[in-house]
């Protein structure tokens, strides 16, 4: 008992003291996160202060190398030349900047010093650095300025008047800076190009090809059907050597039995600049054709074709038969695959009438097959048209590739065009993967055929319309049709918009 009267005496003498053992740890814990709150704060009040410390510093030194400048020029009546050689009197942390820059009024710039070998920070400035005045802005940055007001100016009222204004000097702009003249373009859409800029009527020159600092860019209208067909050579062109080789080949076709008298312009030759993106793939332009569109109106479409086969071959008809409107193949194309394409590509499609005259001989010229397609010699029974929105291509759109002199044997006649050597001379060919592709054309002496392009590139009436071979969708676009940019290379297909 008397022990244990001891303990709670020492207890209660403790008490006495002021505090339990549980108090003074609940006292530690406290004066911990006080710390834990408290140091970061006063390292940070530290640090700030000697960032700003550094940036005195910095002001100090610019003070004093502007001082040495005033001094340098009263005592030669000229500013210093090389701000590093002068003569500054500066007593403090050792400043080093890499920058430093004197304005025409005598002031300065410094920017990426350190002190003491640490580098003088800045959030708030773009490089992260701490700068001493204002920088002097170059010449370009004076056109750039120019140019942004100009173009605000511009769009504002094009946005206004729906076109862009003809005399861009009646626009009222926001700019305040060094005069500046320019060769102004103001483009279709508003934008602004300049070029052979003065400011303060000193050029303002690149490394440009022409010497010149240029503002924005040219930026071209889209082009319309009309405008790809003025592009074309005219029909006084006859030889390949002759046009653009690049462009279309005007073709004149005197009235076939289901056509009046028409002209045409086709790409023609190994690689022209015919390439398009259509369904984020890529096609080639055919040419240029007038049209029906089923209900008897006419109008110039652009024809293209898929630049490869889809990855699958088909039969023209498994059906046996070689009745186009009714064919599988035509089932699957303004069907499954035409629901494949992707909404904009798909709006670009226009129903077209597609000729299915045919004949019971592979040999012909281009302007042969031109008039078996529009004729109406079929087996009998079928269709001689059909309206619709994706088909193949005619035996001759491959054959007027050798047109004016490309290659005279595949121009002549479609069926020996594999024994010329010059046959790869054509761009549907050099496109042929080493496979038979289907052509729209039905045999019109059979039930069961149809014309096929073979892989050796010759044009064939017989191939078996259950016979498996490649396809190449093609199809008329839609007369509204724009070409927004490319210029039909394959590496800059044109691209295409309404």
């Amino acid at each position: 008992m008397k022990s244990t009267y001891k303990i709670k005496k020492e207890n209660l003498k403790l008490t006495t003291l002021g505090f339990t053992l549980i108090e003074l740890i609940a006292v530690l814990v406290i004066l911990a996160i006080l710390a834990l709150i408290v140091t970061p704060l006063v390292m940070n009040i530290i640090r700030k202060a000697k960032i700003s410390a550094d940036r005195r510093s910095v002001d100090a030194y610019g003070h004093s190398v502007e001082l040495a400048i005033a001094t340098h020029l009263l005592d030669t009546g000229t500013f210093p030349t090389d701000l590093k050689n002068l003569n500054v009197e500066y007593t403090g942390k050792v400043v080093v900047c890499n920058v430093m820059q004197m304005k025409e009024n005598g002031g300065i710039y410094l920017s990426e010093c350190t002190v003491g070998g640490k580098q003088v920070k800045d959030s708030s400035t773009e490089d992260g650095w701490y700068h001493y005045g204002t920088r002097d802005l170059t010449n370009e940055e004076y056109v750039d300025m120019y140019g942004d007001a100009l173009k605000t100016a511009s769009l504002a009222y094009f946005n206004t008047n729906g076109s862009p204004v003809e005399d861009y000097t009646t626009l009222t702009i926001d700019y305040k800076g060094k005069p500046v003249a320019c060769d102004v373009t103001v483009n279709y859409d508003g934008s602004i190009y300049m070029t052979k800029c003065k400011v303060n009527n000193v050029d303002v020159t690149s490394d440009a090809e022409d010497g010149y600092y240029h503002y924005g860019s040219i930026v071209n209208p889209p082009m319309t059907v009309s405008d790809l067909v003025a592009k074309a050579n005219p029909v006084t062109v006859t030889n390949y050597t002759d046009g653009n080789t690049s462009e279309m080949y005007t073709f004149s076709h005197p009235a076939t039995t289901q056509t009046g008298a028409l002209t045409d312009y086709r790409y023609i030759g190994a690689n022209p600049n015919n390439y398009v993106t259509f369904n984020n793939e890529l096609w080639r332009i055919i040419g240029v054709f007038t049209v029906e569109d089923g209900n008897g109106n006419t109008e110039q479409r652009i024809k293209i074709v898929r630049n490869e086969k889809l990855s699958s071959n088909m039969a023209w008809d498994s059906n046996v038969a070689n009745e186009w409107s009714t064919a599988p193949l035509n089932t699957y194309l303004n069907g499954d695959y035409y629901n494949g394409i992707e909404a904009t590509s798909k709006s670009m499609v226009a129903d077209t009438k597609y000729y299915l005259g045919g004949s019971n001989i592979s040999s012909g010229s281009a302007e042969t097959y031109y008039n078996w397609e529009r004729g109406t010699t079929v087996y009998s029974g079928r269709s001689t048209s059909w309206n619709g929105k994706i088909a193949l291509m005619y035996p001759s759109d491959y054959t007027y590739t050798y047109a004016l002199g490309v290659d005279n044997t595949c121009y002549i006649d479609g069926y020996h065009c594999s024994d010329s050597s010059g046959k790869t001379n054509g761009w549907i060919y050099n496109t042929n993967s080493n496979s038979y592709q289907w052509l729209l054309s039905p045999s019109s002496g059979n039930s069961d055929r149809a014309f096929g392009l073979s892989a050796s590139g010759y044009v064939n009436y017989s191939r078996y319309v259950t016979y498996s071979s490649g396809v190449r969708p093609s199809l008329y676009l839609v007369s509204n049709i724009k070409i927004d940019s490319g210029d039909g290379s394959e590496q800059s297909p044109y691209q295409l918009s309404l």
